[in-house]
């Protein structure tokens, strides 16, 4: 297979409306359910990681999108959701490729550094991770897609 990535350095801007339409459908849903325990995290800018370790993540939310998309008790009251499953299901198969081609090594996590623990965090309840994935979703497809496909090959 071939890495092919440079499609998604812009999407097509009537996805990328239908991606918004149905977040924002979303967000009015949501605001019904009153107060809520969700710790919705705000993915701020973080340092660029190596190409591959893009790739990687990207290969990570996709399938978490796809996932959380899938599972909707009622797609029919999104708007958009099947053209959006169709886009995050051809850019995980692109994203997929890549990463088989990528050099075996680059599969490995990079060492810690030591002293280094992970933070732990809380689990959040499956409605709540929905919020989060449908919240980050436009991000993930507007900013992070493109990223990879401008970063180059992972070698």
């Amino acid at each position: 297979r071939h890495c092919l990535l440079s499609h998604y350095r812009s999407l097509d801007p009537r996805a990328l409306l239908a991606v918004k339409a149905q977040r924002d459908h979303y967000v009015k849903e949501t605001l019904s359910w009153g107060p809520q325990n969700c710790s919705i995290r705000l993915k701020r800018n973080p340092p660029r990681p190596s190409s591959c370790a893009m790739l990687r993540r990207l290969a990570r939310d996709l399938a978490d999108a796809r996932a959380v998309l899938s599972s909707l008790p009622s797609p029919e009251l999104f708007p958009g959701v099947g053209q959006t499953l169709e886009l995050l299901a051809a850019a995980g198969r692109d994203v997929a490729a890549c990463l088989e081609l990528a050099r075996p090594g680059s599969w490995s996590r990079s060492p810690r550094r030591p002293g280094r623990r992970p933070k732990t965090r809380r689990a959040d309840s499956p409605r709540c991770h929905e919020a989060t994935v449908i919240f980050h979703l436009l991000r993930l497809l507007a900013w992070d897609l493109r990223l990879v496909a401008r970063a180059g090959p992972c070698l």
